[in-house]
């Protein structure tokens, strides 16, 4: 065996674990995934009496919506509101059919 096969050997000896150790630590450094926002449609006959809350502008509206996001282990409200405020201009799925009157509660992750 020569130097520069002997050279080349102990190149590839250091270089291939030490590539894959690099590789794995990228991947093991990065942070959780992040969770999306969950958007929920209440009927208001399900009897969680949230309706008026949310939707005439009554100061309890805030705290309801978050107080159901947190009982569903979602982060706080980012938005609710009556059903029939929403369009379905968002892309992707169909939006939801609701209810008359159902109210719309969008939580963090």
């Amino acid at each position: 065996m020569t130097f520069a096969e002997a050279a080349e050997n102990s190149v590839r000896r250091i270089l291939i674990p030490l590539a894959g150790g690099l590789l794995a630590l990228a991947v093991l450094s990065r942070g959780p995934a992040q969770a999306e926002p969950r958007t929920y449609i209440l009927d208001p006959h399900e009897g969680y009496g949230v309706v008026g809350c949310l939707v005439d502008g009554v100061a309890c509206g805030k705290v309801l919506a978050n107080a159901f996001c947190e009982s569903q282990g979602r982060g706080a409200a980012i938005a609710f509101g009556l059903a029939s405020d929403i369009t379905a201009s968002v892309g992707g799925k169909p939006a939801a059919k609701a209810a008359p009157g159902a109210v719309i509660i969008t939580c963090a992750e």
